[in-house]
């Protein structure tokens, strides 16, 4: 490690880049690599989100529901729920997150924006069970957000 460190320190140096940009090591260093060739690192959930017109959707929306497959700790690190959330706030909607499973620290820490979070594995009893049937249990989420929304909901 120590001598493939040294190389591509070595490397580094020759094409004139920073390793030590953020993001440049990703993908095995790929990131380092486009920043040789002039391209520009950014956020990936916030530039998807600038292409499909997210932002623009949300604040035609009343609610916004996201998802992910497993919401942990790198969730918070610029994956695309917390940037939806970040959207929906600044929206001022409320916005909940459905994952596959959820780590209970990553999500209470701050809820990162989200009104509501439900975990497929939870709502099955294990990961096997959610697995085994999700659209069952993707059904049963929408459900309870919905009965929770309508619960909010002043009366007409």
């Amino acid at each position: 490690i120590p001598l493939l460190d040294t190389a591509l320190a070595r490397l580094a140096e020759l094409l004139g880049g920073d390793p030590e940009v953020p993001g440049s090591g990703a993908a095995g260093g790929t990131g380092f690599g486009l920043l040789a060739w002039g391209a520009r690192l950014v956020p990936g959930a916030e530039a998807v989100a600038k292409l499909i017109d997210l932002p623009e959707r949300i604040a035609a929306a009343s609610l916004v529901r996201t998802g992910e497959g497993r919401f942990d700790g790198q969730s918070a690190g610029g994956k695309a729920p917390v940037e939806v959330a970040r959207l929906a706030t600044e929206a001022s909607l409320p916005c909940a997150i459905v994952a596959g499973s959820i780590d209970p620290s990553a999500i209470s820490a701050s809820m990162h924006g989200f009104s509501a979070a439900l975990s497929l594995t939870e709502l099955a009893g294990s990961a096997a069970a959610a697995m085994s049937d999700p659209q069952r249990w993707l059904r049963q989420a929408g459900a309870q957000l919905a009965s929770a929304q309508r619960a909010r909901a002043p009366e007409a």
